[in-house]
Order: C-alpha cells, then structure tokens, then sequence
C-alpha cells in the first residue's frame, strides 16, 4: 500500500470511525491508571516471599509472551468467525493505519487505534484477577498469587508501553533505552503488509517468534 493511500484512510478513519468525544490522552490515562494500580495493590499484600515463590515472575511474562503470540498470530491475523470483529480491527484498521511506510501517529486522537480499547484493559483485569484469586489457592500460597497477578498486569502494561514506543518516530530520545530500539524495527517488519500474517507477532521480547521461526530476519 502506497503511503497516499494509507494518509487517505487515516483521514476517513479519523472522520468515521474515531468519536468526536473521544480523548486520546484520557484513554491513555484509563489503560495505565487499570494496569498500575492492580500491579501495586497485589505487591502491596506480598509478605516476605520465598524464592520459588519470586520464580512466578518469569513464568508469567514467558506464558504472556506465548498466550500474546497465539492471539496475534490467530485471531488477529487470520479471519475466523468467532473472533471476525479483533481481526476486523486488528488487521482491517489498525494495519492500514499504520503501515511500514507510514508507522508513527500523528497525535492523540490516533491513539484510538493504537491502544487496546478500555473495556478490553478493564475485562482483562475483571477476568485475570478474580480467577488467580478464587482459583489459585488450589494450587499456589498467596504470596504467589499475588506475584502473578501483578506480573500479568506488568506484562500488559509492558505490552501497552512497548507498542507506543514502536510507533514513534526513528529518531526519538526514548528508542536509545536498550532494547527498544531492537523492539521498534521488529515492529515496524511486521507492520510491512507482505509481513504482517506470518511475522514478529511478539511486542515486548521475540521469544516465541524466535522459537516458532517467525521471527523476520531480513531479506
């Protein structure tokens, strides 16, 4: 896709799709002030956790990075009937928007197709926290259901911040931070539309796509 056709969509997407009362930097204050604050509460209850307990941590991010691959991959990247609305907007809208050639947003309301909407940010957080919660003591200690329900809030937030840091400009002071700048070009291949279905589905660390072999090497 040409870069005049993409600028062409922004704009009727801007026109037809983005409410008029809608406030990019407001969405943006929902999404962190959600994942924040049940990522502080839950460390709040820790008490003096054991080392097997720390080890939760880890587990977390790493089955986050897994369960992030698959739903990319799948739903997001292939039409299914089931999930035809994530892949209409994940791949419809939010892929023609911001493209290889045209991957930076032009402002706040652009927001609006750039993070996951509020009420997927507040579902997660009434689906993942509720269930550590009643389920977990089945077979983890407190201390460890707390660390992974403050783990897998990280790990959205840390997908939230990294996805905003891959549409910024090349030449922004945050990509120097290590590892960001790596995350932006892996990014910005699977933004390539030749890419996008088979490549980088990874956000935060490429670990599964390094694994699956979907981790884009180049030409």
């Amino acid at each position: 896709m040409r870069p005049e056709h993409t600028l062409q969509f922004r704009d009727d997407f801007r026109n037809n799709h983005i409410p008029k009362i809608y406030s990019g930097y407001l969405h943006l204050f929902f999404n962190l002030f959600v994942l924040l604050g049940t990522i502080i509460y839950p460390l709040t209850l820790v008490s003096k956790p054991t080392i097997l307990e720390l080890l939760i941590v880890p587990l977390v991010m790493v089955l986050g990075n897994i369960l992030v691959f698959i739903i990319h991959k799948y739903p997001l990247h292939r039409y299914m009937k089931i999930s035809k609305f994530a892949y209409t907007i994940h791949s419809k809208y939010h892929h023609v928007f911001y493209t290889d050639k045209v991957l930076i947003f032009d402002g706040p309301r652009d927001f609006y197709i750039l993070f996951f909407p509020t009420w997927v940010v507040l579902g997660f957080v009434l689906f993942y926290h509720p269930s550590l919660y009643y389920l977990g003591p089945q077979f983890l200690t407190s201390n460890s259901i707390y660390l992974a329900m403050a783990s897998g809030s990280a790990y959205f937030l840390l997908y939230e911040i990294l996805h905003f840091c891959s549409h910024l400009p090349e030449n922004h002071p945050v990509l120097r931070i290590p590892g960001v700048k790596y995350m932006w070009r892996h990014h910005k291949d699977h933004h390539d539309p030749k890419l996008m279905a088979d490549y980088n589905f990874n956000i935060v660390f490429p670990l599964t796509d390094i694994l699956m072999g979907t981790k884009y090497r180049g030409k």
